[in-house]
């Protein structure tokens, strides 16, 4: 693999920031937009003239937050540049009430064949408490557009432990979300960053009860209706499983455009800074945009691909763990013999996995297992 076999695209820009969101995001406007375009095209041209994506995914923000021309310019950019021979799946991320028939028109014959809605909840109290431009109505209207589009693989994306939502309240997100048999769901707990609107003001996390019984409820409705937990926190039917993201807990490598989108080749590591302004004027002159980079040590790249590999129900080769230098073998292996004896993680058929206990202690065992 190389790290154009999976590209990411970071669209910046949003109707109005989430109070949960610390994603990079501004409030989009026509004149920023045109000039951050401008800018993805010339950084895209870094890509090798041999380039052939294995994947593609458009993330932001909101990249469906875009005209239908200037998603459209941005699709075009990436295929001048690049071959489709290989490509197998192309994701845009959209909220639900921005993709007209005309916008997934265009996606389809540009050749996007996975959309990503970011649904959140299925109540209309909370979607306005949380400063969502949708209500649980559009969810089903956007989803069924896209289907009459072709575009037939969608997947929801859900939030647990929003303030304000009980836990019969996020049952029901779940159940409204299987009545409108999508491919894919992610359910995230909710986390509050500091550099979110939560975060600033003061609301406090969900307790790790009411997380754990969330995530509960969303792995038993969920299965019962036929969608498998191939992730922590990512559901889908056989076959729909999510390439791309699959690709980068697999540990492969990665090319990422745009503000904020990072990358990883081998042992380097580079991200973009977050800032759109910097970002286009930095292209406009001619000059890279700013980033930051990191060479890994060969023990702590092999550390953090475990952890990100540990997230996935197919676990972890036990072969695989005996390639890393003695010592950290020697801690991985007590790390996780310890771990077995308290039931969070299991040994079968030649692999490691987290136990059901143990996917909700997920980062915990990360920590565990980093040396």
């Amino acid at each position: 693999m190389n790290a154009s076999d999976h590209i990411y695209v970071h669209v910046p820009f949003c109707n109005e920031k989430c109070a949960y969101c610390a994603f990079y995001s501004e409030r989009i406007d026509p004149g920023e937009a045109h000039r951050y375009l401008d800018a993805v095209e010339r950084e895209l041209d870094e890509l090798s003239d041999a380039a052939a994506p294995l994947t593609i995914y458009f993330g932001g923000g909101t990249p469906s937050i875009l005209d239908t021309i200037g998603l459209a310019r941005l699709c075009d950019a990436l295929l001048r540049r690049v071959s489709t021979d290989r490509l197998v799946e192309w994701t845009v991320e959209a909220n639900p009430g921005t993709l007209p028939d005309d916008k997934i028109k265009m996606l389809r014959e540009m050749g996007v064949n996975r959309i990503s809605l970011g649904a959140q909840t299925f109540n209309d109290a909370v979607l306005e408490r949380i400063g969502r431009h949708h209500d649980a109505a559009d969810i089903g209207r956007t989803l069924h557009a896209v289907r009459a589009g072709e575009i037939d693989n969608v997947g929801l994306d859900l939030i647990a432990c929003l303030p304000g939502m009980s836990h019969a309240a996020w049952r029901s997100t779940l159940s409204a979300a299987v009545q409108l048999e999508p491919d894919h769901v992610s359910a995230y707990a909710l986390s509050i960053e500091s550099d979110s609107a939560f975060g600033r003001n003061g609301v406090t996390e969900p307790t790790d009860g009411a997380t754990l019984s969330a995530i509960e409820a969303a792995e038993d409705i969920l299965a019962a209706s036929g969608y498998r937990r191939y992730e922590i926190s990512n559901y889908a039917k056989t076959g729909r499983e999510c390439t791309h993201n699959l690709s980068c807990w697999r540990g492969e490598d990665y090319l990422g455009f745009g503000p904020a989108a990072a990358s990883r080749s081998g042992l380097r590591r580079w991200t973009n800074r977050p800032d759109t302004d910097a970002y286009s004027d930095a292209l406009a002159r001619g000059d890279p945009p700013p980033r930051a980079e990191e060479k890994l040590s060969v023990r702590s790249d092999a550390a953090e691909r475990l952890v990100f590999a540990f997230r996935l129900s197919e676990g972890v080769p036990t072969d695989s763990l005996q390639h890393a230098d003695a010592e950290l073998a020697a801690h991985w292996f007590g790390t996780l013999e310890r771990l077995a004896g308290e039931r969070l993680v299991e040994n079968s058929s030649g692999r490691w996995r987290l136990t059901r206990r143990g996917r909700t202690l997920a980062d915990h065992i990360a920590g565990e297992l980093l040396l």
